[in-house]
């Protein structure tokens, strides 16, 4: 069975909204099928100016029920009826292909060789694996030939560093700018990876964690705090040889930190609905804060000390005197999942987005409505970038949001391909970029993608 990729521009007055992509087979009704079903799937769930149809070096004339039926199973469908391929189909473009396409069909065009696929009518779930991971590879190379990778984008994807073997959920990142290291919280595989940036590699690996979720640089005590889920305990480690040093028990599911550098202290989000303040010099919890449910990101407002806690348990955000160490408003939410935040230090907003239904939403400090915005699915980050007035939204559905500030107006201006599940980002304006953490799958290994932001 031969399956090859024909990316091939359309005519020039619709090129610059659809590009198609065909997929050629030996009797354009399996492999072809299979491709051009979930290449669909992927550039709409990336919104992605791709289309994808199936092309035939011979001619078969009906799909296969097995293909009908394995594609039904994922919500799919055939993508065309059987048509055989044409020298028109060649006429531009790149091809990838598995075996020889006979040079009457092939004409000039240059074809890359792939192999090993089996015919997906014999192992249907064995082939539909191997085609959708080269279909997740092949994603960020055709992205590059859009506007969402063009040099003017707001956002280049400039390397990709791999974590090794790390399985399972990624969570947050924290970052040391003395060292230049970036801190990974690897909650599936029970360890910390610690990326050398200069270096671009990993430096090593922190095991034996309970599914760290939040972690933390402090650098008054040159210590790095990680938060588990599991057993709801928060590990010091020492920053320079990255030996245990120390734990607080906060008796279960302890997530987000946020360092407080200005009044040393450390700041915790944990259980049910609580937030523990921690103190670095004694290692010890010295606040309890009570919240209705638990918390998600929560941002510290550096002049007034006021926190804004995410409450998705709740429909609500909390807002928080760290002073009294009490509640002191609740602003409801008429929408669900709110579980990113970020603070707008030079306007004086606070930005949320929800993920019931996928929305990005403005608020003043006071809990007033600004603006909102549709967003990417499964949103767990967003950033402000204040040198360019910008929002990075981090979405697990697969892309980053970009959106620009204008006064009270928020417009998205690029939708930039990344790769399912990686919803988890830091934002290091110091180092002006944008890290991206992707888990294992398909498409490749664990790594952190790291984008320049343009011009």
């Amino acid at each position: 069975m031969a399956l090859a990729i024909l990316l091939t521009a359309l005519a020039p007055a619709l090129a610059a909204e659809r590009q198609t992509v065909v997929f050629v087979c030996q009797h354009r009704v399996v492999n072809s099928q299979i491709a051009a079903a979930y290449f669909n799937k992927a550039a709409q769930e990336r919104a992605l100016p791709f289309r994808a149809v199936s092309r035939g070096i011979d001619l078969y004339w009906s799909v296969p029920v097995r293909i009908q039926d394995g594609l039904a199973l994922d919500g799919l469908e055939p993508a065309n009826t059987p048509q055989q391929l044409a020298v028109e189909d060649m006429s531009a473009g790149r091809v990838v292909a598995f075996d020889e396409i006979p040079a009457a069909q092939k004409g000039g065009v240059n074809v890359t060789y792939w192999s090993g696929i089996p015919l997906g009518i014999g192992d249907y779930e064995t082939t539909r694996d191997q085609i959708v991971q080269r279909i997740d590879t092949l994603i960020p190379t055709l992205a590059a030939a859009t506007d969402v990778a063009a040099e003017e984008a707001p956002l280049q994807l400039e390397s990709k560093i791999p974590l090794g073997e790390v399985r399972g959920r990624i969570d947050h990142l924290a970052v040391d700018l003395t060292r230049q290291r970036l801190f990974v919280a690897e909650l599936g595989n029970d360890s910390i990876g610690v990326v050398d940036l200069d270096a671009h590699s990993l430096l090593k690996t922190i095991t034996g964690l309970s599914e760290p979720q939040g972690i933390g640089y402090e650098p008054s005590t040159d210590t790095l705090y990680v938060a588990n889920a599991r057993d709801g305990s928060v590990r010091l480690y020492d920053a320079n040889e990255y030996k245990e040093t120390g734990q607080i028990e906060l008796g279960g599911d302890a997530d987000n930190i946020r360092i407080d550098a200005a009044a040393k202290r450390v700041v915790v989000g944990y259980g049910d609905g609580g937030l523990a303040v921690l103190d670095p010099a004694t290692r010890s919890k010295v606040q309890s804060v009570p919240l209705k449910a638990h918390p998600e990101s929560f941002q510290i407002e550096p002049n007034s000390g006021r926190i804004f806690v995410n409450l998705p348990g709740a429909r609500a955000i909390a807002v928080v005197d760290s002073a009294s160490g009490k509640q002191i408003t609740n602003w409801p939410m008429d929408k669900g999942g709110n579980f990113a935040m970020t603070i707008d230090r030079d306007r004086g907003r606070v930005l949320v987005a929800y993920r019931n239904p996928a929305e990005l939403a403005v608020f003043s400090t006071n809990g007033q409505p600004i603006v909102s915005a549709e967003t990417c699915g499964d949103v767990d980050d967003l950033f402000i970038d204040a040198k360019r007035e910008r929002v990075y939204v981090s979405c697990g559905a697969g892309y980053i949001d970009v959106f620009e500030i204008d006064g009270s107006a928020y417009r998205r201006i690029a939708r930039v391909p990344t790769a399912a599940g990686g919803r988890t980002s830091l934002w290091v304006p110091e180092l002006d970029r944008l890290f991206v953490a992707v888990r294992a799958g398909p498409g490749g290994p664990a790594a952190i993608w790291v984008f320049k932001p343009m011009p």
